[in-house]
């Protein structure tokens, strides 16, 4: 059983749209396998004509429409009629709260299907009817599960009711304008937040409190004191909240349907002689202990409103803050009941007045249903109120912010790296300005840090709003950084001067391999992750080549959740590779899900470009391991699934600083955890084939891994003994010519390993490369041993 109940903060909430259009393939997770079960969901109106076609979505869309009207009549209705704060907060209680156990959050939605984007439709059409037009009625279950059923039913209503039969006449650049336009508004409607709950906290006091002697001046409380405001608010609504779900659960303990009666009865302040004389009126003693607390539930539900209304000198202990300055933040933070009157309804999906305002006034108590709503909406909601006296700079804070903060982020993980910000180079006699540069051994990590924000006409499917913070915060981004890439490797391929490796800590010729990664401050709903939808836009220049592009918060997770720099630097390299050749749907989160059970190695899925991967749910592991940690609660974190002799080899290479350790660990991450698991199968078959037959001559001792040709890296496992280690080169020497002899093959790692010596993972390791010459010895091109 769970031990107390907590707000669902929706810190990385996902809804997964599917297309119309193209033949989807979902992974399915597994318990057994490393690798996710591909699924395959095909178009609904395939084998249909078009005026078929025509006529059922015209039909769906009307529909929706209808039914979109009647649920915002019955909404408005129902308040009117009902205890109105009693059922919005019965149903934020029910529906957004999950349990918490010793071993963590088991699940990040409760059972109801409520969402939060539920409760704050009902919380605005609310504040639409004046005070002395609020129902009086007192709430009963079937009028709390019909609302819930009505709120699911119009959420899914007002997404298909804008379909019509004109998509079918769409080009194809208009259908794909189209699908993205409805993706931002599905993401809007429904998603809330870009990042784990402490995530987004630690960000805002870290920006904003720049600006806490401004607003003090102007405001008389600062951007800290909201901040703390509203954590204070949150802690305290889900300590009511779990001091609720213990008194009900000490209920259960009675071994009597009347002691139970008698308990609830002294629990709301009353005793034997009102227990009894109710007992006598339900005739308890035909009724099971069951249906007495399920009696006692429905009737303390009709307090709910009280676990949310605003205790000024609670919150006041809790912050430091003076009651009267926590008065003040929430008068700035509300609407009374009627403030919303002149607003439509409709309007409220894609553009609700509660997303910076989430307290309700009702007479002269304050109600707070949704606190964790500030975060969910904070960076809009702080901008707001900051750029009323200083616009600029703000702008100046968002950009220095953000670089600081990734380059924070890598040294955090990568604390021997390199880092270096703000490097001017000219391309074509215009100079550029790059925002970060990581050096992690032979791998240079150009970083982009775009702190623009995305306006609410782009979300809600403004076209010209869509193109243009795509052109600032993914096209440019991108496309300068290819351009210095580009000029790195004809720098370092061709010996050229250039004063640009003048500012490089590290010799330009000791750079192998270089990455590319555009990090924004805030969320394009997760279209960053997701950069082959716009491919039929016509908004991408030729010039564009993606890189993986993610918001801050994923980014400090990716850092955060990979425990090993190998993983980090593969993550990347297979985020870029993939950007190229599959058409995904899912944010940055599910893609690390996906690189814990497969390291994003899809195996032999067709490259089929009318496929799309829905990868939605692959973020569920992370997700639980985060929310967990965010109760205090330690549970294992979710890894990939490499295997020991794998994070052995990476783990000798990073302390031994081997050149090129990196590279070797992205080759070898290349296997996916099932190949793994074979090769060291493999490896534990020969090493007694070897023990048995060393002595003959040309005997089998080594395995060689010829890649696809989409790969150009092979590897080459040999195994020697004690008697014949003097041997070892020639052996190393053959296997590596055999791992480079198919046409694709540039490189070949070769592994050697003294299968009589169990003190380390390998004994030789070497990267070689074709083109090399015959003439330098295997141990001067791998320079390690």
């Amino acid at each position: 059983m769970s031990k107390n109940s907590k707000l669902r903060r929706d810190a990385k909430r996902k809804k997964a749209k599917k297309t119309n259009k193209n033949t989807n393939a979902t992974p399915q997770k597994s318990d057994t396998a490393s690798m996710p079960v591909m699924t395959q969901v095909n178009n609904p109106f395939s084998g249909l004509s078009d005026e078929q076609r025509k006529e059922a979505l015209s039909k769906m869309g009307e529909k929706s429409k209808e039914v979109v009207i009647e649920s915002l009549d019955f909404f408005e209705d129902t308040l009117r009629k009902y205890d109105a704060i009693t059922l919005i907060s019965n149903i934020a209680c029910y529906g957004l709260t999950v349990g918490v156990s010793d071993s963590g959050v088991s699940s990040r939605d409760s059972a109801s299907g409520v969402q939060q984007a539920h409760v704050e439709l009902l919380q605005a059409i609310l504040l639409k009817i004046p005070e002395d037009e609020v129902g009086l009625y007192p709430i009963t279950p079937d009028v709390v599960q019909t609302v819930i059923d009505k709120l699911q039913e119009v959420s899914q209503a007002f997404a298909f009711s804008r379909i019509s039969d004109s998509s079918i006449e769409l080009s194809d650049s208009e259908s794909a304008i189209s699908l993205i336009q409805e993706k931002l508004r599905g993401h809007t409607q429904i998603v809330r937040n870009w990042g784990f709950y402490s995530q987004v906290k630690t960000v805002c006091k870290e920006l904003y409190s720049n600006f806490d002697g401004l607003l003090s001046n102007k405001l008389g409380f600062t951007a800290s004191d909201i901040i703390a405001t509203f954590e204070a608010l949150t802690d305290i609504m889900e300590d009511n909240l779990s001091q609720r779900f213990k008194v009900l659960s000490e209920l259960t303990t009675a071994k009597k349907p009347f002691d139970l009666l008698l308990r609830y009865h002294q629990l709301i302040g009353q005793g034997q002689k009102e227990a009894e004389e109710f007992a006598r009126q339900i005739d308890i003693s035909r009724m099971s202990k069951q249906k007495v607390f399920a009696m006692c539930l429905f009737h303390f539900d009709l307090r709910m409103a009280d676990y949310y209304l605003i205790d000024f000198d609670k919150v006041s202990e809790a912050t430091g803050l003076d009651p009267c300055k926590v008065k003040e933040i929430a008068d700035l933070f509300s609407y009374s009941l009627g403030d919303l009157k002149n607003k439509k309804t409709f309007f409220f999906f894609l553009d609700n007045p509660v997303w910076h305002k989430p307290i309700i006034v009702s007479g002269n108590k304050y109600y707070c249903m949704l606190p964790q709503l500030f975060f969910s909406f904070a960076l809009g909601t702080l901008d707001e109120i900051v750029e009323k006296y200083d616009k600029e700079g703000l702008h100046k804070r968002r950009a220095l912010y953000l670089e600081n903060k990734i380059e924070s982020i890598v040294k955090t993980r990568f604390p021997t790296s390199k880092v270096v910000s703000g490097i001017k180079w000219i391309h074509d006699d215009a100079q550029y300005e790059t925002d970060l540069i990581a050096f992690i051994d032979s791998h240079a990590i150009i970083i982009e840090a775009k702190s623009h924000k995305i306006s609410k006409p782009a979300l809600r499917g403004a076209p010209d709003r869509i193109r243009r913070h795509l052109q600032e915060v993914l096209i440019d981004p991108s496309v300068q950084s290819y351009r210095l890439e580009q000029k790195l490797n004809e720098i370092r391929d061709e010996n050229l001067l250039d004063d640009l490796v003048e500012n490089f800590p590290i010799n330009i010729h000791d750079i192998n391999k270089v990455l590319r990664v555009s990090v924004s401050l805030e969320d394009f709903a997760t279209l960053q992750s997701n950069l082959r939808l716009f491919e039929a836009t016509g908004w991408l220049p030729d010039e564009f080549v993606a890189c993986p592009s993610m918001n801050i918060g994923d980014f400090e997770t990716l850092f955060d959740l990979l425990e090993h720099p190998v993983q980090i630097v593969h993550y990347l390299l297979r985020r870029t590779e993939l950007e190229e050749n599959y058409k995904f749907v899912g944010d940055e989160l599910d893609f690390l899900g996906l690189y814990l059970s497969t390291l994003l190695n899809m195996g032999n899925m067709a490259d089929d470009p009318s496929v799309e991967m829905i990868i939605t749910d692959m973020s569920n592991p992370i997700d639980l391991y985060y929310m967990s940690k965010e109760q205090g609660i330690n549970v294992d974190k979710p890894q990939p699934k490499t295997s020991r002799w794998f994070r052995d080899i990476f783990h000798t290479l990073e302390q031994r600083a081997t050149p090129r350790w990196s590279e070797i660990g992205c080759i070898l991450n290349r296997f996916p955890p099932d190949d793994q698991r074979k090769m060291v199968k493999h490896i534990e078959d020969l090493s007694k084939i070897v023990q048995r037959n060393w002595k003959i001559e040309g005997h089998k001792n080594s395995l060689i891994y010829s890649p696809p040709e989409s790969s150009e890296y092979a590897l080459a496992v040999v195994l020697f003994k004690n008697e014949n280690r003097e041997k070892r080169y020639d052996f190393i020497d053959n296997a590596s010519s055999m791992g480079l002899e198919p046409d694709h093959v540039k490189y070949c790692l070769v592994i050697a390993v003294n299968i009589d010596q169990e003190d380390h993972p390998y004994h030789f390791i070497a990267l070689t490369e074709k083109e090399i010459s015959d003439a330098k010895s295997l141990e001067e091109v791998a320079n390690v041993s």
